[in-house]
Formats: C-alpha cells, sequence, structure tokens
C-alpha cells in the first residue's frame, strides 16, 4: 500500500510539473492559445479602408489561433468608452481603432492589467500608461509619394485632396501630399476641403465636385468611407482618384480604371506585429509610440492587382523608387504636422 502511495504522490508530482513547464514553454504556442484580442471600432467596418484594414489584421491572427474579435460602434458616442470597457472586462489586450477613442486613457488606468493599443493616435500623457501604446503611422511619407505621382500626371495642374476631418493625422497626410505634388512639379496647385465624416459617400462625391470645381483632375481621398464617394463619383466627373490605407483597385474593383494608385496604411500589419511580438518573446511598447513607416511593411504605394492594369506609367514608378530611397536614407524630409 505504501508501495502504491508513493507511486501515485510520484506520478502526481511528474504531472504537475508537466504543467508548470508548460506554462513556462514556448510563448507562441501560449500566446496563440491564451491571449485573447478584441479590436473597438469607433464608426463601422465595410469602408474598404482602414477600419478594414484593421479588421484583416485581426483575422489574420484569428486563422493563427488567437482568440480575436471586433466591435463596431458605429459612429454612436455613447458607446465609444463604453465598448471599450466591456472588452476590456474580457481581454487581454484591446486594440481602440478610431480617432474618437480619446478616451482610452480614462479606460487604461482602470485596467492596469490589460494592454491597450490605440491605432493612428498618440494619446496626451502616453508615458504615464505601461499599459498603453500608441501607433502612428509616417502617413506622411507615404503620401508624399502619391502627391509625387499626382504632380506628375495632372493634365491640369491643380491636384485635390480630401479629408475626413481637419485633424493633425489627417493633415499630415495632406502636408507630405502638397510636398510630394510640388516636388514633381513646381506649379502644382493644391487644394483641398474635408468631408466632416468618416462614412457618407455623398459627401465625399459633393467634396469631389466642389474640387473639379477648382480645376482638379487628380483627387487623393484620406476620408475612411466617405472618401469613397470621390471615386464613385471620378468617372462622371471625368477625373482619377488615389485610394487610401487599403489597395482600393482591388478592394473596390468595379472602379478600378477610376484609381490610379493607393496609398496603403498596412494597419493590419501592425496589429499582427504588435500581438505577436508581445505574444512570443514579451516585447511591449507600453508608455511608447509604435512609429510605423516604410520599414516593416507599414506604408507603401500599391497599384492593383497583378491581373490589372497598371495605370501609373514605369518612368514614374522609377522615379518614385529614386524618392523611396532618398527618404529613407535622409536625402528627403517629408513634412509633417505631427
Amino acid at each position: 500500500m505504501k508501495k502504491f502511495i508513493s507511486l501515485v504522490l510520484a506520478a502526481a508530482m511528474v504531472l504537475s510539473m508537466t504543467f508548470v513547464l508548460a506554462g513556462c514553454g514556448d510563448k507562441d504556442d501560449a500566446g496563440a492559445d491564451g491571449l485573447k484580442i478584441v479590436g473597438v471600432v469607433a464608426t463601422a467596418l465595410g469602408d474598404k479602408s482602414f477600419n478594414d484594414s484593421a479588421k484583416e489584421g485581426l483575422d489574420r491572427l484569428k486563422d493563427e489561433g488567437y482568440d480575436t474579435s471586433i466591435v463596431e460602434c458605429n459612429g454612436d458616442s455613447g458607446l465609444w468608452e463604453q465598448n471599450l470597457r466591456n472588452a476590456a472586462d474580457t481581454a487581454d489586450m484591446v486594440f481602440a481603432v478610431g480617432s474618437e477613442l480619446n478616451m482610452i486613457e480614462d479606460v487604461a488606468k482602470d485596467y492596469p492589467d490589460v494592454k491597450f493599443v490605440w491605432v493612428d493616435n498618440v494619446s496626451d500623457h502616453l508615458s504615464d500608461y505601461d499599459n498603453l501604446t500608441c501607433v502612428s503611422y509616417k502617413q506622411n511619407e507615404g503620401s508624399y509619394l502619391v502627391g509625387y505621382i499626382a504632380g506628375k500626371m495632372s493634365k491640369s495642374g491643380v491636384v485635390g485632396f480630401v479629408g475626413g476631418a481637419d485633424i493633425p493625422v489627417i493633415n499630415d497626410f495632406y502636408v507630405g501630399y502638397a510636398q510630394g505634388a510640388k516636388d514633381a512639379n513646381a506649379d502644382v496647385k493644391v487644394v483641398k476641403n474635408y468631408t466632416g465624416d468618416w462614412s457618407d459617400t455623398d459627401k465625399g462625391a459633393q467634396c469631389a465636385q466642389d474640387l473639379k470645381a477648382q480645376g482638379a483632375d487628380i483627387i487623393f481621398c484620406a476620408a475612411g468611407g466617405s472618401g469613397n464617394g470621390v471615386i464613385l463619383k471620378a468617372k462622371e466627373l471625368g477625373i482619377k482618384a488615389i485610394g487610401v490605407d487599403q489597395d482600393q483597385r482591388i478592394t473596390m474593383s468595379d472602379y478600378a480604371d477610376e484609381i490610379l494608385c493607393s496609398m496603403v496604411k498596412n494597419v493590419g500589419n501592425s496589429v499582427v506585429d504588435i500581438v505577436e511580438a508581445y505574444a512570443k518573446d514579451g516585447t511591449w511598447t507600453g508608455g511608447e509610440v509604435f512609429s510605423a513607416g516604410m520599414e516593416g511593411n507599414y506604408i507603401g504605394v500599391a497599384y492593383g492587382a497583378e491581373d490589372q492594369e497598371v495605370l501609373v506609367p514605369q518612368d514614374i514608378i522609377d522615379e518614385l523608387d529614386q524618392k523611396i530611397a532618398d527618404i529613407q536614407a535622409g536625402k528627403i524630409v517629408v513634412d509633417t504636422v505631427l
């Protein structure tokens, strides 16, 4: 009997040690199996742009075995903070998608054991919160590149810009775009306006019409779903559009002939990289900005799918490759408002 009890105790100890070692073992497996991630979108999915890019990253993580979900607030300000808190009640990591979610500091303060990521915005007191990181994209540099294309390809000598709101992150697009256009053609005129909305395509279409009336024949739209109105109106107005965030010649393939190219902001890549860095080796940029530029494929220019005709001439693409190298080498410093 004593021998039997000793064997049982020994087996129990071995089993216990197995669980302990498993818990301390491969963080890749532990991360995918145990990390719960929730995305909270201030507006709505289906914009074929910024929000959908964030969702694409969460979907990739789900395919890898992570427990992910996403919540839409549909622009209802009464849901923003509550949905962040609801997410924090169950998640290990919360991605706040949208400039409207500026209550993120208050929520992060109340949930010190939860990791928070504010996408595309930098909080005012970030260094005070070691459980919060903010992703800041170098959209000014990507916008410089498409501005260069616009400046080179414009026949009217006027290029347009449509922003979703008169806020720093959107104006960062504008200043880069304007600089690129001017570097391509010193005489080009850059005109702009704002939709004041992230979802209403009618407002984007109206902005396109207003800019066309000012002579613009190429318009860059950085306005989320509302900016798609520029693309929808482009053929009627006889203009070309430049897409944003995702390759919109693919996401809006029915209108590919009206889209020269897109300034891609690969939100999904940053979502995946932040989660995997934390899950696999414990890397976390708490209290600091996660800066996302051309390195890491967070920012760039896309020309459509392989089976689509490229609308930007090859000589301009070749010039752009040199501009990219010059930006990365510090030979070209792109204007920024951030």
